[in-house]
This record gives structure tokens, C-alpha cells and sequence, in this order.
């Protein structure tokens, strides 16, 4: 072989090294090139696997949760699954779009190494290793190809099942019935608006609203019925609150509430517009128009308040209203 010849080798050797040199540094690829096959082969089982993977936007079926229940671990242990899932999509996301860069910039590469060789006087003892050369440049470029269209089909499921966990992660926090907060979520916010208490003193009260009788409308007209008053209720006091205001469902036919940036003073007078209004409504049921009383307590968050001791005194309030003959409102003293 003549010197020329062993330059243009050299030559041809040295371009194609540099690609795939570039390429690896690129997906941070380990020592074989054939890493790039084993990313597509990696994304289309994932894509695989998440399409035939069960789910539902709906939650099961449960009891209803008693006042003094704790939160129903089922639904914790949703949440934590939904953020722990939510957090590897993200990861996956990510090395998705770096992958496809790194597809793009190798396709590009090896395209000009290409056409650079295309462009070459090679000797005749030199075409058999151009005509290898490019028949694999080739078949790298259909590999990077495909790639590229099983990373751009694994993104949108990423992002189907991103925005799927986000409409669970709603659904897991909503009472289904009266369409407010459930308790797991009135557990979250209370514990957040006592830190925030803690740390910039500002004031917030609690109310727990119970529905006065209401075992006897279950008792006279059946249970669906006893729903709808539920869920009437419920929208009579969302109607009477501001934006910043946060009313859940705490178990039964208990409400619990919490007025930001509200003290007591305030939070009672609220508290008894609340009740005129549910009072002043008409509630039909069977053609039977029914007018319905609620009994309340309020406290206010204090800077030694815990969840437990804010909710004992908004308790023992409610129940002060209750043994007062109902249909009002008491507000609980400041724990010392």
C-alpha cells in the first residue's frame, strides 16, 4: 500500500473517530457507541409500559371520615406515590430532551463526515473502506432517526401521565360530594397556617359549622336527599366567603373553616352571617321546603397554638352552641 494511501486512511480514521468521539461525550455514553440503540430500545419499553400501566381519574369509594378520625392512610400513601412518580417523570423528561439534542448533534456530525468523504479522491485500494465507512454512517444516522421519533413519543406520554398524577393529586384532596376540601387537605392547610402563625404573627381564626338536626333529615327523607342538603349547604357557604378563605368538609355533616388574616371579633361576626344566611335559605325536599340552622364555634390562632389545641378550643366553642339550645355562635377563649 502506498503512502498515499495510508494517508487517506488516516485521513477517513480520524474523521469518523472524532464523531463518535464527539457523539459519546454528547450522551455521556460509557465505552461503546452502541449505547445510542440501547436508549431507543430504553424508551420504547417505557412508553410501552406506561400506556399499558391502569389508571383512573377517580378515587375509590370510602366511608365517610369521622370528625375525630385521623387522616385515612390510603390517601397519604397516594399522595406520597403521586410526588415520589411525579419527581422521576421530571428526571425522565429531562434526559429525554438531552438525549434527543445529543441525536440531533450526532445525526449533524455524521451527515458533514459524510459528505466530506463523498467529496474525496480516494485511491482504488480505499473504496472498499469508504464504501464500509459510509454504510455504517448510514445506518448510525436511520438509528439516530428512529431514536428521535421514540424520544419524541416518550416526552408526550411523560406528559400525559405528568398531568394525570396532577388531576389525582386534585382529586385525592376534595370531598367528592360537596366539592370542597376534604379532610387530608384541612389537615395540610391547618398545619401550614399555624407555621405561618408561629412565624409572622399573622392572624387567622378556625370555625368548625355543624348542621343542626340533620340526623333527622336522613331519618325522614333517606340519605340522597340528606346528600343534596349536604352539598346545598356547601355552596351556600363558599358563596359567603372570600378567595383567601378555606372551607373543607371534616367529617359528616361538620364543615371546618379558616379565615385568613382574621381575628375573633371578625371571625364571629362572619360566623353569624353564615348562620342568618343558611337560615334565610329554603332547602326543598319532596316539595317540601325545609329551613335549615347551623351551630358554630370560632377560636383564633394563638402563637402557643398547635393543630390539636386550636382544634380543641373551636370544638369546645361548637359544643357550647350546641348545649346553648343551637341555631348560634360561641367563640372560644385564647389559650394562655
Amino acid at each position: 500500500m502506498s503512502i498515499t494511501t495510508y494517508l487517506y486512511v488516516f485521513a477517513s480514521g480520524l474523521i469518523v473517530g472524532m464523531s463518535i468521539l464527539f457523539v459519546a461525550q454528547k450522551v455521556s455514553a460509557g465505552e461503546e457507541f452502541n449505547f445510542v440503540f440501547e436508549i431507543g430500545r430504553l424508551f420504547s419499553r417505557l412508553r410501552g409500559s406506561l400506556h399499558h400501566q391502569p389508571h383512573s381519574d377517580t378515587l375509590p369509594d370510602e366511608p365517610p371520615v369521622a370528625p375525630t378520625a385521623a387522616v385515612d392512610p390510603r390517601e397519604q400513601n397516594l399522595y406520597d406515590s403521586a410526588q415520589t412518580i411525579r419527581e422521576i417523570l421530571q428526571i425522565l423528561a429531562t434526559s429525554i430532551q438531552r438525549t434527543n439534542k445529543a441525536a440531533n448533534d450526532s445525526s449533524q456530525v455524521l451527515g458533514d463526515v459524510k459528505s466530506a468523504m463523498n467529496t474525496m479522491q480516494l485511491p482504488t485500494d480505499v473504496n472498499k473502506a469508504h464504501a464500509m465507512l459510509s454504510k455504517e454512517i448510514e445506518r448510525v444516522l436511520a438509528s439516530n432517526a428512529a431514536l428521535k421519533g421514540e424520544l419524541a413519543q416518550s416526552q408526550q406520554v411523560l406528559t400525559d401521565q405528568q398531568h394525570q398524577i396532577k388531576n389525582l393529586r386534585t382529586a385525592v384532596r376534595i370531598d367528592s360530594l360537596t366539592q370542597v376540601g376534604n379532610r387530608a387537605y384541612f389537615d395540610e392547610k391547618l398545619h401550614e397556617m399555624i407555621a405561618l402563625r408561629k412565624r409572622y404573627e399573622d392572624p387567622f381564626s378556625l370555625m368548625m359549622i355543624d348542621l343542626d338536626n340533620f340526623k333527622a333529615i336522613n331519618d325522614t327523607y333517606g340519605h340522597p336527599a340528606g346528600d343534596r342538603i349536604l352539598k346545598g349547604v356547601a355552596l351556600q357557604l363558599k358563596a359567603a366567603l372570600r378567595g383567601s378563605d378555606f372551607l373543607a368538609r371534616f367529617g359528616g355533616d361538620e364543615y371546618a373553616l379558616l379565615l385568613m388574616k382574621t381575628d375573633i371579633k371578625a371571625a364571629t361576626e362572619v360566623a353569624w352571617k353564615l348562620c342568618e344566611q343558611v337560615r334565610a335559605s329554603r332547602f326543598v325536599l319532596d316539595k317540601t321546603a325545609l329551613s335549615l340552622t347551623l351551630s358554630i364555634g370560632v377560636a383564633e390562632a394563638t402563637k402557643n397554638d398547635t393543630d390539636e389545641t386550636i382544634l380543641q378550643r373551636a370544638d369546645a366553642a361548637l359544643y357550647r352552641t350546641k348545649m346553648g339550645g343551637r341555631n348560634g355562635v360561641s367563640a372560644a377563649e385564647a389559650s394562655r
